[in-house]
């Protein structure tokens, strides 16, 4: 047979739009794509859905032999006769291991391609506001690995790295200290300013600056985390003229075709309401299984931790690896890609409390008799709603960035938003839109069922736009009509009404167990309806709205925008 091809490509510093154009038509024209924990999942979708996707887990750290093994996979998928993009963060050849990979592939006979990619030792800083090179200040950069400064024997010259005007250290998050202290040492000024940039060109982007003696104690004050970039140098003071910049990298009408946000991968939505699969996810949830997974831990490790039975959780295990969400090894059990992403409480993009609510209740026989005679379970389930005011939440802080992607907020100011993820809107938005006015306020938080209609009135003020989070789950009957009525009296002549809510489609058969298990939930969440996109478009027109626009978010749910007829 003769061999495929590997492409080695980069993938940029996060943001879809910062791919190349050759990257993107590869992508859509690969077999195979070899992937770590640094793409992101925006990226991913624009392979066709045949594509054999396969996740190389944890990037940072990677031993020889887990290199020697990625290597390997690159060949064999080349000599089935496969098209095989290797997409690593960044570039490729830039602190990347494409060099190591390149020499592999050559050595083995396969034909390669390296595709560059746009490095953040470059886009980070630019992100931040920061020139690297600028004629007053700085002719001059050098990209260095944190990684290496953290040895005993580094080969860093310390003193070369001092004289140069710009410096930038990826992978430095862990070896800030050591690398202010060895400049210093090396006769670099104590007050040179420094900057780390996190996840830059991507939603949760956060700067701290300082200086040489003091980065470090920011860095740890400010909880930044890796991926991270360090800049030193006088070209980091740019920053205060430069930071305000506006960027437009959202996901415009002409590239929407390339750029949809993916969707929550549906086989979890499927294993938290099918079967015996829907406990076994319950149970990995409920006892943060999936947190201690980060790295590897033998059954024995587990059970001894979580004080159970070292066969039974062996079995348990078992199954979550053919769920695919664990791989197994010499090491014993450890997270794929879902569940890192999407499983781990401290994710940004984590989604466990939705997908415990979505196990965790099925209404028994008893429940949905009273619900059919009386139409709504009698008494309260204190731990369902708490539940589900948790999975609203994390719903709201899932989709947000995706939200104001679709959104131009600022020609819309004061605007306000009522429901759920009203601190991390307000971060968002403080962040994109410096100047822009936004009020929030959520009558279901806490353990009260207030009236959205009455949050929407307080404050006698008037605004461009009003956001509705999350408030179709949550609202009694007969609640949703007069916020509506009090949403048009609020806003300006020209103005928005927005809502972000799950709703059950009417466009195409749901698998039966989602019908089954949302009915389950609603009998104990005490009768609350499901809402269709028609039921909606219904009951704006009531009050004298009509849809302007509906777009499919992430979460499993629907961004609509409706204005006066």
């Amino acid at each position: 047979m003769t061999p495929g091809k590997v492409y080695l490509v980069g993938a940029g510093p996060g943001h879809p739009e910062l791919l190349t154009v050759k990257a993107v038509k590869l992508l859509e024209a690969s077999d195979v794509i070899i992937y770590d924990r640094l793409i992101q999942e925006e990226v991913l979708a624009l392979a066709k859905p045949s594509a054999e996707r396969v996740y190389l887990g944890k990037s940072v750290g990677i031993h020889e032999s887990r290199q020697q093994e990625i290597c390997q996979i690159l060949v064999r998928k080349a000599r089935e006769g496969k098209t095989v993009v290797r997409l690593k963060g960044g570039d490729p050849f830039l602190f990347g291991r494409g060099g190591e990979e390149a020499e592999y592939l050559a050595e083995h006979g396969i034909p390669f391609e390296v595709v560059p990619g746009v490095s953040s030792a470059l886009a980070a800083p630019a992100s931040a506001g920061i020139a690297v090179t600028h004629r007053e200040s700085a002719s001059a950069v050098a990209i260095v690995t944190g990684h290496e400064a953290e040895r005993e024997n580094s080969r860093l010259n310390w003193s070369a790295l001092a004289g140069i005007d710009t410096l930038v250290f990826l992978m430095a998050v862990h070896t800030v200290e050591r690398v202010a202290r060895e400049l210093m040492a090396h006769g670099r000024d104590p007050q040179t300013p420094a900057a780390m940039i996190q996840m830059a060109f991507w939603h949760g982007e956060k700067v701290v600056t300082g200086t040489l003696t003091s980065i470090a104690g920011e860095v740890q004050r400010c909880g930044i985390e890796p991926p991270a970039t360090l800049v030193i140098g006088e070209a980091v003071r740019l920053r205060e003229k430069l930071k305000h910049a506006q960027r437009d990298l959202s996901r415009r009408p002409d590239s929407a075709a390339h750029f949809e946000p993916a969707p929550v991968p549906d086989q979890l939505l499927r294993m938290a309401t099918a079967g015996m699969g829907s406990q076994v996810l319950r149970f990995a949830l409920a006892t943060s299984l999936f947190d201690r997974l980060e790295q590897w831990s033998t059954a024995s490790e587990l059970a001894h931790a979580l004080g159970l039975n070292r066969s039974g959780l062996a079995e348990v295990l078992e199954c979550l690896v053919s769920m695919g969400l664990l791989e197994v090894g010499p090491g014993g059990y450890r997270n794929l890609e879902l569940a890192t992403r999407y499983l781990v409480e401290a994710s940004p993009q984590t989604l466990r409390p939705a997908l415990l609510y979505q196990a965790a209740h099925l209404a028994p026989l008893s429940a949905v008799g009273r619900y059919l005679l009386n139409g709504r379970e009698d008494g309260a389930h204190p731990e369902v709603q708490d539940l589900h005011r948790q999975s609203c939440e994390c719903l709201a802080h899932y989709a947000a960035p995706f939200v104001l992607d679709k959104l131009d907020l600022m020609p819309h100011s004061p605007a306000l938003l009522v429901g759920w993820g009203g601190d991390f809107y307000r971060d968002l938005v403080s962040g994109r839109w410096p100047k822009m006015a936004l009020e929030t306020r959520n009558p279901f938080a806490g353990n009260g069922r207030g009236d959205p209609a009455q949050s929407i009135g307080n404050g006698g003020q008037s605004y461009g736009v009003v956001l509705l989070s999350g408030l179709l789950g949550c609202c009694e009957r007969g609640q949703f009509g007069p916020a509506l009525e009090q949403a048009s009296r609020v806003l300006r002549a020209g103005g928005l009404l927005v809502l972000h809510d799950a709703f059950v489609s009417t466009e195409a058969v749901p698998p039966p167990e989602l019908l089954l298990s949302a009915f389950g939930r609603h009998v104990m969440q005490g009768g609350s309806r499901n809402w269709s996109i028609a039921r909606l478009e219904s009951e704006l027109g009531s009050f004298g709205w009509r849809v302007l626009q509906r777009e499919a978010i992430p979460g499993g749910t629907q961004l609509v925008t409706a204005g006066a007829m």
